[in-house]
Order: structure tokens, then sequence, then C-alpha cells
């Protein structure tokens, strides 16, 4: 029986800066004693009794007191940093790749409509 919290088959995006867990960019990116990053909203919940098991190699973590959560991985949290700032995500979905986006399969609009009204209306 697989302890709570543990995924099985889980792999590492190819993307290091995609959790592994929820396959979106890190928020709040956290740092386990085995060094994988996984987000504060994928951990949440997932401690019992003052630790945390890794979903990705099961190495147990030891939470401070009073804490739910590991301490925050300042290194993640910088990288994604740099990477909004030279990649913005997309203001009405929050993709990335506008190279290879047309039409925004989330509001529906298309990409090229977005990118005129933004140059226009700033």
């Amino acid at each position: 029986m697989e302890p709570p919290g543990v995924e099985t088959g889980l792999e590492f995006p190819k993307n290091p800066l995609l959790c592994p867990i929820c396959h979106d960019y890190f928020t709040e990116p956290c740092i386990l004693n085995c060094y994988h990053t996984f987000c504060a909203r994928c951990l949440r919940g997932r401690e019992q009794d003052r630790r945390l098991i890794c979903p990705f190699c099961r190495q147990p973590t030891m939470l401070k007191d009073g804490s739910t959560l590991p301490p925050p991985d300042s290194l993640m949290r910088q990288l994604i940093d740099i990477a909004n700032s030279e990649n913005p995500p997309c203001s009405n979905c929050d993709k990335r790749d506008r190279q290879n986006m047309y039409y925004c399969n989330t509001c529906g609009i298309p990409e090229s409509f977005i990118l005129l009204y933004k140059f226009y209306v700033f």
C-alpha cells in the first residue's frame, strides 16, 4: 500500500520550470530534502506526522514545528521570474508559446487581435 500523497508513475517534465504534479509553471515552489521541487499547492494536505514523503523518490522530509510545507525554493522562484520577464505568459490564457499560438483556446480570441489590442491600448 502506498503512503498518502505518493504518486505512482510520476515523471518529471522536460521543462525544468514545470511542476511534475500539476504540469504547470511552479507557483510558490517548495524544495524537499531530496532536492525535488513541487508547487506549494501540490504539496498541501500531503503532510503526515510532521513530514512529507516526496511524490517522486519517496524520501521523507521533516517539517519544522508549525509548518505544513517545506521551505521555499528561492532559486526556482528566481528562474521563474526570469522566464516570466523574457517570455511573459499571454494575459488572457497564461500560455507562453506565442510564436506557435494563433488562436487562444481559453478565451477564444485570435492571438493577432490580442497583440493589436495591446499595441493600440498601451
